[in-house]
């Protein structure tokens, strides 16, 4: 008869564990910690949401369902014009990082604006012109 050797089981006892708890959670606070804190608020929501707007009607984003984008500079140039106007109405009620979002996304919404401003120029410049065949 040959005999078997029970498998040993070592429990941690519950001092140890809350121990590694406490250490797992201290590390995962230093690690929240060292995170930089993005701070999304309803405002930056806002400009985001129309910076989204600019950006598809200058065809640098598509519809989900599109495999086109159209340009849109006229949607495109409104849009950046209420940013533009949120920017005044706000003034000194913003924090520092709202305020420097906004300002970062009507800069570079202005130069892709430009950009596709004479692109569209340029387009018209090298199309053929209007002539009737009578």
């Amino acid at each position: 008869m040959s005999e078997e050797k029970p498998e040993i089981f070592i429990d941690e006892s519950w001092k140890d564990r809350v121990e590694k708890e406490k250490a797992e959670s201290g590390r995962q606070a230093r690690n929240e910690a060292e995170a930089p804190k993005q701070d999304f608020t309803p405002f930056d929501h806002l400009v985001s949401t129309l910076a989204a707007q600019t950006m598809m009607a200058l065809g640098l984003l598509a519809p989900e369902d599109q495999t086109q984008v159209t340009i849109d500079l006229d949607h495109a140039k409104f849009t950046i014009d209420t940013l533009m106007m949120l920017r005044e109405k706000t003034k000194g009620n913003l924090g520092e990082a709202e305020e420097s979002n906004l300002k970062e996304a009507i800069s570079e919404l202005q130069r892709v604006f430009a950009s596709r401003v004479q692109q569209s120029h340029q387009a018209a410049d090298v199309a053929p012109e209007n002539t009737d065949t009578k």
